[in-house]
């Protein structure tokens, strides 16, 4: 029997036990504490478990206690409320499903990605990720030249914003001169025409 064999059959009792517990006509904590213990056998699968298990894990004391103590108070002091144990039982039961479909959706997970290691298509996906990182260098390496291009255009406008203010100056020396001459002008008499 090979490794990946032994793993496949240590997840599959994992998970065959967390659904039993979920199915089970009658609700026992022992049932659930086994199905834990052989899902902590599979440390790869549990890794893959996101939050919600984690803290329905955490939250399990809590229906469990109360419903130690709700049941002692309904059969034994005779002043218990049998709703109290249905929802602490609905609570419990709600958190063994969150646990044990995380379970088996991380298990899932898991396989998949062992599956495509086998096929080899995460040396794929990994060579196609490099080429995109390649192209995007490539495009900042255009940014950059588009950058350089763009300050040479600056340079260029800013060199024919120079030249145009020195043939304005140029322009304005001759408006000084034909103002004098326009002077001039007007110290002489204009003539006078006379339209019959």
């Amino acid at each position: 029997m090979s490794a990946i064999e032994y793993n496949e059959t240590k997840l599959k009792a994992a998970t065959f036990q967390l659904l039993w517990v979920i199915f089970r006509p009658t609700t026992t904590v022992h049932t659930l504490v086994l199905g834990l213990h052989l899902a902590l056998l599979n440390p790869r699968t549990i890794v893959r478990m996101r939050d919600p298990a984690l803290i329905a894990f955490f939250a399990l004391p809590v229906p469990i206690l109360l419903f130690m103590t709700f049941h002692r108070m309904w059969l034994v002091t005779g002043n218990g409320n049998p709703n109290y144990i249905y929802f602490q039982c609905f609570a419990y039961g709600m958190f063994v499903i969150i646990i044990s479909m995380e379970f088996v959706s991380s298990t899932v997970k898991r396989d998949k990605v062992r599956r495509m290691i086998e096929k080899g298509t995460i040396k794929k996906l990994l060579q196609k990720k490099e080429e995109e990182k390649k192209q995007s260098e490539k495009e900042k390496d255009g940014d950059d030249r588009d950058r350089d291009g763009m300050q040479k255009e600056a340079k260029k406008v800013e060199e024919y914003d120079q030249e145009k203010e020195k043939t304005t100056e140029i322009d304005e020396n001759d408006h000084d001169d034909d103002k004098e001459e326009m002077a001039k002008k007007k110290d002489q008499p204009e003539p006078v025409v006379v339209f019959l």
